[in-house]
C-alpha cells in the first residue's frame, strides 16, 4: 500500500467515525453528549475537508450555506464552526459585532425568526425537517450539510 492509499484509508476511517456518531441518534434525542458528538464531527470533518482542499479536491457547494467574507462554501463553514466550537474565547462565538455570545444553540423544525436581535439579525431554522446548530451567527444544518457531506465524502476521497 502506498502513501496515497494510506491517506485515503485514513480519511475514509474519519468519515466512518462521523457517520457512526451521526447515526447514533445522539442528535435526535437531547442527550448529555450531543454537543461533544457534534464537536467531534466538526473536528473530523474539518480535517477531511482541509485534506481534500490541499489535494485540489475542495468541496465547494453552497446549498443553504450563509455566504459572507469568511465563508465561501461548505468547507469554510465547517472550518469556521470547528474553530468556534474548539475555542470558547473565539470571536466567532459572538453574534455579529455584538457582545452576545451564542454557543451551540439548536433550533429543531421550521422557526426562521426564533431569535431576533435588532433590525438586521434573525436566527432560526428555515426547514421543518432539519436541525440548525449555531455558534455565533453561523448556522449549519444536520441533514442538509452534515448528512450530505457524510454521503458524498467517500466518493470524493476515493477519487484521490
Amino acid at each position: 500500500m502506498n502513501d496515497l492509499d494510506l491517506q485515503k484509508q485514513n480519511l475514509l476511517m474519519e468519515t466512518q467515525r462521523c457517520a457512526e456518531l451521526f447515526n447514533s441518534q445522539v442528535f435526535t434525542q437531547n442527550q448529555t453528549f450531543t454537543q461533544s458528538a457534534f464537536i467531534e464531527i466538526l473536528v473530523r470533518l474539518n480535517y477531511i475537508l482541509q485534506e481534500l482542499s490541499t489535494k485540489n479536491s475542495r468541496i465547494t457547494w453552497t446549498d443553504s450555506v450563509q455566504i459572507d467574507q469568511n465563508i465561501k462554501d461548505i468547507t469554510d463553514l465547517i472550518n469556521n464552526l470547528r474553530n468556534a466550537a474548539c475555542h470558547s474565547d473565539s470571536p466567532r462565538n459572538y453574534i455579529g459585532n455584538s457582545n452576545i455570545k451564542f454557543i451551540f444553540n439548536t433550533f429543531v423544525g421550521r422557526c426562521p425568526n426564533a431569535v431576533k436581535i435588532g433590525e438586521n439579525i434573525s436566527l432560526g431554522n428555515e426547514y421543518q425537517n432539519d436541525i440548525a446548530f449555531y455558534y455565533g451567527d453561523k448556522k449549519i444544518y444536520l441533514v442538509r450539510h452534515i448528512k450530505r457531506l457524510l454521503e458524498e465524502l467517500p466518493n470524493e476521497i476515493n477519487k484521490l
